[in-house]
């Protein structure tokens, strides 16, 4: 029906139009959900199509190649990509919140001992995690339930789900014992919810 609506407008439409707003009433390429959207484990992941859409529109280029070059910089590799850890969180459709946001200049560090954690101790075992909430904005933050004073507002925290097929029992042994070796002395926070989502904050 949206679709129909639309094809309609642009038939419709006879005005004639400068040459600089054709791409207002035109399209290059077709783009569908499937392109901006992917499923992981029932949490609908925002493409990298779908983050440099948001990066360019905000202007957001200089900062985010600032931020990747930081984590390039302390060591972090690619395995993670960046626009996941910036993902707020996956519940945003429809919500008069923005999908991703950019942290705090002095957060950045914060980020690095949780992702270096996860590289050195978390993967090795579960394999690669894929972020489904990272750095959060209060507004965000509130209406997705989160703790008062969580760490994602200090972009020190991570919401996962792993990408290959576990069960949640599975994960859970593997996640208490990485957490029982070396969680305590790199002073790390372990949540564990409701399917294979887990939190790690550091």
């Amino acid at each position: 029906m949206y679709s129909t609506i639309l094809l309609t407008l642009a038939l419709s439409s006879t005005q004639p139009y400068p040459q600089e707003f054709e791409r207002l009433y035109t399209e290059n390429t077709e783009i569908t959900y499937d392109d901006l959207v992917v499923d992981v484990h029932g949490y609908k992941v925002p493409t990298r199509s779908a983050f440099r859409g948001w990066m360019l529109l905000n202007h957001a280029e200089d900062r985010v190649r600032e931020i990747g070059q930081q984590l390039k910089d302390a060591g972090i590799t690619q395995s993670m990509p960046l626009h996941l850890v910036l993902l707020q969180g996956t519940d945003w459709a429809m919500s008069n919140t923005t999908l991703f946001t950019l942290p705090d200049k002095k957060n950045v560090s914060n980020m690095i001992n949780t992702l270096k954690y996860i590289q050195q101790h978390i993967e090795p075992e579960i394999g690669v995690v894929i972020p489904i909430s990272g750095e959060r904005t209060q507004i965000y933050n509130q209406q997705a339930g989160g703790a008062l004073r969580s760490k994602h507002l200090e972009f020190c925290a991570l919401d996962l789900v792993p990408a290959n097929d576990i069960t949640r029992e599975q994960l859970h042994v593997k996640l208490k014992k990485i957490h029982t070796e070396f969680g305590q002395k790199n002073n790390v926070g372990l949540g564990l919810y409701s399917g294979v989502r887990f939190h790690i904050d550091t």
